[in-house]
């Protein structure tokens, strides 16, 4: 089940990363031949948003995030169990107030109109508590299949240290 889920975010954020490009283009050009595109910019902020939203679920999911474990590497194994579940329940709590905060936020833009293009704010401000719940999950998914420790570590990384 886990593998299209992946496979449709994964397309979901090119298809929207190549739309912000499209977007930008068309933009561009419309106002290089003296046409603006009215929205386009507005349009692209929307795409932009969303496709980085998606993409930091992704890397959370592959284990790419941003960790500086210099010191927790030379505890012993047990300590490092309790720092890094320590920060698996950091994370996952920031995450709960993202999205239980986010909604509402969400909620009350809705009426707010985004510039020319007309598109409901609240588009844009519920990519904060969809992307929070997208990367809960990843974060648990990878606690259930690679341990407490492995789950912050990179893919990329196993792969290294398994030649």
């Amino acid at each position: 089940m886990w593998r299209w889920y992946d496979r449709l975010e994964e397309w979901l954020a090119i298809a929207l990363l190549a739309g912000t490009s499209l977007t930008m283009l068309a933009s561009s050009t419309a106002r290089a031949l003296g046409q603006p595109f009215a929205g386009g910019a507005e349009l692209a902020q929307f795409l932009f948003i969303w496709t980085a939203v998606l993409g930091a679920d992704i890397t959370l999911r592959r284990g790419g995030q941003v960790r500086i474990d210099a010191l927790a590497v030379r505890l012993p194994l047990p300590l490092q169990r309790l720092v890094t579940g320590f920060c698996l329940i950091l994370m996952l709590l920031f995450l709960a107030l993202l999205v239980r905060h986010g909604f509402p936020l969400a909620l009350s833009n809705w009426q707010r109109p985004m510039g020319v293009a007309g598109l409901s704010y609240g588009y844009i401000t519920l990519a904060l508590p969809v992307g929070a719940a997208l990367m809960m999950v990843s974060l648990i998914r990878r606690v259930i299949d690679q341990g407490i420790i492995g789950s912050l570590v990179a893919d990329d990384e196993i792969v290294e240290e398994a030649l």
